[in-house]
């Protein structure tokens, strides 16, 4: 499994399509937002006219583990943008939010940890999970605000660990902090492929970065 990390418009969603696009094959996109409103209609049409007509788009609410699942199973790769927002549906719809933070906290334990057994036990597809990173900001003001970051924070651990490669995104460029089960890119071993590792983290980095789809490109 592949976890691609970042801020809001650090590029990660692109960076993901395109590690997307160089595994080939069957792709699948999971999508995790609801249409809610104006502003999150337009993100998602943004979204859907930058991906290739040929990908088959899943929407999932908040049974996200059953529809990555499904897809693994079907498919070559698996896309899944983005997680954070899948642990945002579980707590509005299935956790009650603050009313009941301990429900809200076993809904989202319980989907990671069926999403950690797809990754465990994934023998068909390759899966790229996309999600944010939260908690390098202020402190959210609202209890709601707060019980979120903790519990998103806490997802990216749990997923990171058992990622085969972790990327984060800082102002478009995807540097590779991970490579194979337990390890970092700093105290691992580096890839046999020459290339600038030290700078994009990756050959896939280092494509994307000098594309004319990557640099300078307005970066989501």
């Amino acid at each position: 499994m592949v976890f691609v990390t970042g801020g809001a418009r650090s590029g990660k969603s692109r960076f993901a399509e395109r590690l997307a696009l160089e595994r080939g094959g069957d792709v699948a996109y999971i999508a995790t937002a609801r249409p809610g409103d104006a502003e999150m209609r337009a993100r998602i049409a943004r979204h859907r006219q930058r991906r290739p007509s040929a990908w088959r788009t899943i929407e999932a609410g908040t049974g996200l583990a059953r529809a990555i699942g499904r897809a693994v199973a079907e498919s070559d790769t698996v896309l899944v943008d983005c997680m954070t927002v899948h642990i945002a549906n579980l707590l509005l719809f299935a956790g009650r939010g603050e009313a009941d933070p301990a429900r809200s906290a076993a809904a989202v334990d319980k989907s990671i940890e069926h999403i950690i057994d797809i990754c465990l036990k994934e023998e068909y597809a390759d899966l790229i999970l996309v999600s944010n990173e939260v908690g390098m900001g202020i402190v959210p003001e609202k209890a709601l605000g707060r019980l979120f970051r903790d519990l998103a924070g806490r997802a990216n651990q749990r997923l990171a660990a058992v990622a085969d490669e972790v990327y984060l995104c800082v102002s478009g460029i995807p540097v590779l902090i991970k490579k194979g089960a337990g390890e970092t890119a700093a105290a691992g071993p580096r890839p046999a492929a020459s290339g600038p590792w030290d700078i994009k983290g990756s050959q896939a980095a280092a494509g994307f970065f000098s594309s004319p789809g990557g640099r300078d490109a307005g970066l989501p």
